[in-house]
């Protein structure tokens, strides 16, 4: 779950599907990237650290990040 603003979002992504926002109460809103990139900086070591989590079988991850610093984009490389 991301908190944007306050608000509480859902994000589904799926390799084969556009990627689903849902906001609560709300129907599902699909949106398609404009662009693809490739993960720069410090992210290819987030997205190993991420995975390593998932493969280990942790709950919960945190990503911590100022604005702008790739924490969606790291989640979609996953």
């Amino acid at each position: 779950m991301n908190f944007i603003y306050g608000l509480k979002l859902n994000v589904y992504v799926n390799e084969n599907s556009p990627i689903m926002a849902r906001k609560f109460q709300q129907k599902d809103r699909k949106f398609q990237l404009e662009s693809v990139f490739s993960p720069k900086g410090d992210q290819p070591g987030a997205i190993d650290q991420l995975l390593s989590g998932i493969d280990s079988g942790a709950k919960y991850q945190t990503l911590l990040g100022v604005t702008g610093s790739g924490k969606t984009f790291t989640l979609a490389n996953v």
